[in-house]
């Protein structure tokens, strides 16, 4: 499981400007450091098994984790977001995932802003069709985000994107499925990127950190990741699992503290947001989908804990 315990070694340096700091950083740590877990837990791997084929996505509780594939930082400064591999992910009961992804000559590989996360497309489609493959009970929400420059559209993108998603398992519907039973054993296509004409449009209407509802999907999400203290954050994911009435709501745990230098990335906020989740969900019955930063087996237990 993931080990909240790491020690963090400070550097002073004296520099003229943001600019060269952040190259002094890249020579000095490089590209190459990962914080490394693993985990061979298949418990809540069938935990869908058992809902009715009448409930609806709303009325799921799910697991999901923030950049799903973010394995990789730059010198444990900023990039990773996770631990395990996403067949780990999945076999532990994580449900939503955040696919993010940069396409470069038909090619389609996994980024975390500037950082490579060493992963392509085809891979993680794979992943996904041998999961669903052998576990024909469950469904995925999968989101898929371009991650380059979003100002700029890339005709190319959803075309490379197609080529992946031609298994019979992608539901690449515009609108949301009613209920469980019309998509165990497929994953429901998010599109989070601009002009897509496939799955639900999670584009449009989409903010940059804060709370928001995208009308024509009746879609709520908490995605406010520029804080300035754990009691913000705290706050604001209480708010949504207080939010009711959508056909989904999508509650994001991940922040970094702007008021910091550098500004603490992903590992230091589920430092303080995983300890404090794994006590307070369990004051909500409606938790709608919860994505993890650093997903771990004791996440999942108090997640599930009272619900299955």
């Amino acid at each position: 499981m993931y080990n909240s315990g790491v020690k963090t070694v400070h550097k002073r340096v004296i520099i003229p400007s943001i600019a060269s700091t952040a190259l002094l950083v890249v020579a000095v740590l490089g590209f190459s450091g990962a914080l490394k877990d693993s985990t061979s837990s298949t418990k809540y791997a069938d935990w869908m098994a058992s809902i009715d084929d009448n409930t609806t996505l709303r009325e799921i509780n799910m697991p999901g984790t923030h950049d799903t594939m973010a394995l990789y930082s730059m010198g444990n400064l900023m990039g990773q977001c996770q631990t395990l591999s996403l067949k780990e992910q999945l076999n532990l009961g994580v449900r939503f995932l955040d696919i993010r992804l940069v396409e470069n000559n038909g090619a389609l590989k996994a980024m975390h802003g500037i950082v490579d996360q060493r992963s392509n497309f085809a891979s993680i489609t794979k992943t996904i069709e041998k999961f669903l493959n052998t576990h024909q009970k469950e469904c995925i929400l999968l989101s898929i985000k371009n991650e380059a420059d979003s100002r700029s559209y890339n005709p190319h993108f959803e075309e490379a994107l197609i080529k992946h998603l031609d298994n019979e398992i992608f539901y690449k519907e515009k609108e949301l499925p009613q209920k469980i039973g019309d998509v165990r054993g497929k994953a429901i296509l998010l599109s989070r990127y601009e002009q897509n004409t496939i799955g639900v449009n999670c584009f449009n209407g989409w903010r940059d950190s804060c709370s928001f509802l995208m009308e024509q999907n009746d879609i709520y999400v908490q995605d406010t990741y520029k804080v300035t203290s754990k009691e913000q954050k705290q706050q604001e994911i209480i708010n949504c699992f207080n939010e009711t009435g959508h056909a989904l709501k999508i509650n994001f745990l991940s922040a970094y503290r702007t008021n910091a230098f550098p500004p603490s990335y992903s590992i230091s906020s589920a430092k303080d947001i995983n300890p404090w989740i794994n006590q307070e969900i369990a004051n909500y019955h409606d938790r709608g989908v919860v994505l993890y930063d650093f997903v771990n087996e004791s996440n999942m237990d108090s997640f599930f804990k009272g619900l299955l």
